[in-house]
């Protein structure tokens, strides 16, 4: 019986320092643009005051999720502000399939993330919606089609990042 409860004892110190590391890994975000990917699915967003905001330059002026192309094309949250504590934020509410074709047009979307140093921040994304948006001849159209992009992993970086060490696309 004392051979159990030892190991219990240790399984369970192993734990709660694990639990303690996981904690660690949180930091303050360099305040600023960033950017999640290239490309049509990509992520921008601005850093301010502790919070997400939209992104100072481009013609969205939103807060734009990653997105993986599937469910929605530009995912533009319909927050103006999500809240970073301890280095994580966490949003689950309304946003845009694609508000460039429709503003009408409007699923679910769970977003997360850590920054893990001040220059980098990985966390977790997934869309759905009653709609699939599709490309076709005549631009993007919507089937009346429920959509699920799946829980996806994404990273970001400040906008202005040295030669080299440029953002990471969804994986």
């Amino acid at each position: 019986m004392a051979h159990v409860r030892r190991s219990s004892i240790a399984a369970g110190v192993t734990v709660a320092g694990l639990a303690a590391a996981a904690v660690a890994v949180a930091a303050t975000p360099t305040a600023g643009q960033w950017t999640t990917s290239g490309g049509e699915s990509s992520g921008s967003f601005a850093v301010k005051g502790g919070s997400i905001v939209a992104a100072p330059r481009g013609t969205s002026k939103a807060i734009v999720a990653p997105s993986d192309a599937k469910c929605s094309f530009s995912a533009e949250v319909k927050a103006r502000k999500i809240k970073i504590s301890n280095g994580r934020f966490a949003y689950d509410g309304p946003a845009y399939v694609n508000k460039a074709s429709d503003k009408t047009k409007v699923g679910r979307l769970r977003w997360s993330g850590t920054f893990t140093s001040a220059t980098t921040v990985k966390g977790k994304v997934r869309f759905t919606s009653n709609v699939t948006p599709k490309y076709g001849p005549s631009g993007i159209t919507f089937e009346k089609k429920k959509c699920d992009s799946g829980s996806k992993s994404w990273t970001g970086t400040p906008l202005q990042q040295p030669a080299g060490s440029g953002p990471v696309s969804l994986g």
